[in-house]
This record gives structure tokens, C-alpha cells and sequence, in this order.
């Protein structure tokens, strides 16, 4: 083997003598067909490998998977976040015009809850998804059916709005959260799970937050703890402070250069 080669580059040789394809030209020069093979894999059509490697010469018979299928079956069984991250670095979203972006079959799209379906219900703001359940119009056996599914949609639509994400589609990329709001997200999970002698660590929950919904983010808060748990704030928001059972000052310096408690005062509860 020479310095410097590949298996992917041995790989590609015995495909392109397979083929009887010059792959020393510029890509743009190549067939097709060939670029196709390479890509999406040989199906059925077996070929010839050799490569040299420090034991020797290796021979063997095989189909090519290609290059994307690979990709896509490594990062479906990656268990790993950094290579899930590696392998989305050749990925990119593109419009599909059959389902036009709904990433659905048209059976499942054709299937509604009043005149919505799951793709339009979750393009909705959750405040406009919660208002659309309420309002719903459902015979006397579609309510038996639905009751106990409304409810619980209710519910949890409801501890979103509570810690200030009303304004959230639920169709939105986790991707694009601040870390703000996915540390909201997993607090309305919380609370929905009913856990209790949980510790919680929340950093600066408020931080972004109107006045109104800091308010609402305090009360669950408080609903946490009242269900037998704790939680451990940092936070520089006055309302936060004053809403805690015991403050702890950390100083004097920020950071690193903090890590002394310079105050500490328990208060009763509100």
C-alpha cells in the first residue's frame, strides 16, 4: 500500500477497473453511471476488490454499498454524539415537492383532527394549538373516544405556556433552541412526569424572559418544589431571589474567582 492511500481510494480503484472508468480525470469528467455507482452503491452487481495493506495483498468479491447509503446507516447506528455531529456535516435539508416538506406519506397527512392535520397542528404556536383543542366540535362518541387524550394534550400544552414558551412551534428544530428554552422544555417535562426527591440545577432560567412570563416561570418553580423536590437557581433575577426558600452568596469574584459563601439566609415560604 502507498503512503498516503486510502481504503476508500482502493475502494474507488477496483470499482473504476470493474468499469473500465479513468478516475484520474476531474469528477466533472466522470460518467454518470460511474458517479452513481460510487454514490448510491452497486445494488445486486458485485465486484472485484483488491487493496495492499502491511499484511499483504487482500482479495475479495462483494456489492459496493456507496458512499450516502454508508453515511446513513453509520449515523443511524452511531451511539455516539460526536460522530452523529461528523456525519451530519454532509447532510442538508431539501423541499420535498410530493409532501411539500411535511415529511409525510399523503395517508398520514389525510388523516385530521377537525379540519387539521399533525403537520398544520404543529406549524401552530402552542397558544394557538391549545385554543384549537379547546374549541373543537367532536360528536358525543368522538368526545368518549378523545377525553382522556385532550386532557393530557391540555396539560402539557399548558406547563409550556407556563414557563414562557407559548410563542414555540412544536415543529420547530431542537436545533435551533437557545439554551434558554430548551432548559424550559425539559422543565414543563418535569413537571409533567410527577417525579418527586428530584434535584433539579437550573442556570439563569429567567434569562430572556418577559415580566409576565418570568412570573409564570417562578409558579412552576414552585410547583416542583411543592411536589417533594429540590432545586438549586442560579440566578441574578431579583423576583427569583425573593421567591426562594434560601438564598446562598457566592463571591466575592465571578467564576473562577468566586467559590466562598459570603451570605446565607433562609426565609419562609410565600
Amino acid at each position: 500500500m502507498k503512503r498516503g492511500d486510502t481504503m476508500a481510494k482502493m475502494y474507488f480503484e477496483s470499482i473504476a477497473r470493474h468499469y473500465g472508468v479513468d478516475i484520474k480525470v476531474p469528477i466533472k469528467k466522470l460518467p454518470r453511471e460511474f458517479l452513481n455507482k460510487i454514490l448510491y452503491g452497486t445494488g445486486d452487481e458485485k465486484i472485484d476488490f483488491e487493496y495492499e495493506s502491511a499484511a499483504g495483498i487482500r482479495k475479495f468479491t462483494a456489492a459496493f454499498e456507496g458512499v450516502i447509503p454508508t453515511l446513513e446507516r453509520r449515523y443511524r447506528e452511531t451511539k455516539s454524539q460526536g460522530m452523529r455531529t461528523f456525519y451530519e456535516m454532509y447532510m442538508t435539508n431539501s423541499h420535498c415537492d410530493d409532501c411539500n416538506g411535511a415529511r409525510l406519506k399523503k395517508e398520514s397527512l389525510s388523516v385530521k383532527v377537525g379540519d387539521k392535520n399533525i403537520y398544520e397542528l404543529t406549524n401552530m404556536s402552542i397558544t394557538k394549538i391549545k385554543e384549537y383543542i379547546t374549541n373543537l366540535k367532536l360528536t358525543k362518541t368522538e368526545s368518549l373516544i378523545s377525553e382522556q387524550i385532550i386532557k393530557e394534550l391540555d396539560k402539557r400544552l399548558q406547563f409550556l405556556i407556563d414557563v414562557g414558551l407559548d410563542y414555540l412551534t412544536l415543529s420547530r428544530p431542537a436545533g435551533t433552541l437557545s439554551g434558554g428554552e430548551a432548559q424550559r422544555i425539559r422543565l414543563a417535562t418535569q413537571i409533567g412526569s410527577g417525579l418527586t426527591g428530584v434535584l433539579y440545577i437550573l442556570d439563569e432560567p429567567s434569562i430572556g424572559l418577559h415580566q409576565r412570563d418570568n412570573d409564570k416561570l417562578l409558579e412552576t418553580l414552585k410547583k416542583l418544589r411543592d411536589l417533594g423536590n429540590t432545586l438549586i437557581v442560579a440566578e441574578n433575577d431579583e423576583d427569583t431571589m425573593y421567591a426562594a426558600d434560601q438564598i446562598i452568596d457566592i463571591g466575592p469574584g465571578p467564576g473562577v474567582h468566586g467559590g466562598k459563601v459570603i451570605a446565607q439566609r433562609n426565609k419562609r415560604r410565600n
